[in-house]
């Protein structure tokens, strides 16, 4: 009875656990390897003015290709934001990405792309879909706004407060 009890439990926890998850309001410290650079990037070497934004994706994910497009076909707009694109994958499948769906994006000054080699995103920020984006406010590093699953750029320009 004791081990029903404790997978019922499990099971309602991982079932309703992104019900429940909530952006950080505030940044975490973060330490992820760059993928174009050797060596690693932290979230002390953050901008301290204009926007952040941490974009959480799967390079295969057809929502994470569109946001990415978006993108890389507005960058001219969002020229005061960071973007931060984080994954879990390899650098063969981060280049796929960019080739083939955001090829403006590569060498630009306000983009770098890491690499997450274990689950410290996911436990950090408990993004529940792809792409997870979490803009902040580079000053204070405070939370903005969190879009999770969104593949329309149109809303991460309204959220830093470019139009369309």
């Amino acid at each position: 009875m004791k081990l029903l009890c404790s997978l019922f439990f499990a099971c309602t926890f991982f079932v309703f656990n992104p019900l429940f998850a909530q952006a950080p309001k505030t940044m975490p410290a973060f330490t992820f390897d760059e993928v174009y650079r050797q060596g690693k990037f932290s979230s002390d070497q953050l901008p301290k003015t204009g926007y952040i934004v941490l974009d959480f994706y799967d390079p295969g994910c057809g929502h994470c290709q569109k946001m990415g497009a978006g993108i890389a076909q507005n960058l001219q707009k969002l020229k005061n934001v960071s973007f931060y694109f984080i994954s879990m994958n390899d650098k063969v499948y981060v280049d796929g990405f960019i080739n083939m769906h955001a090829k403006a994006l590569k060498g630009v000054a306000n983009v770098k792309f890491l690499f997450d080699g274990g689950t410290q995103f996911i436990e950090k920020f408990g993004p529940s879909n792809y792409p997870s984006l979490y803009i902040y406010d580079a000053k204070t590093k405070t939370l903005l706004q969190h879009l999770d699953g969104e593949d329309e750029v149109k809303e991460l320009l309204k959220a830093v407060g470019v139009s369309n």
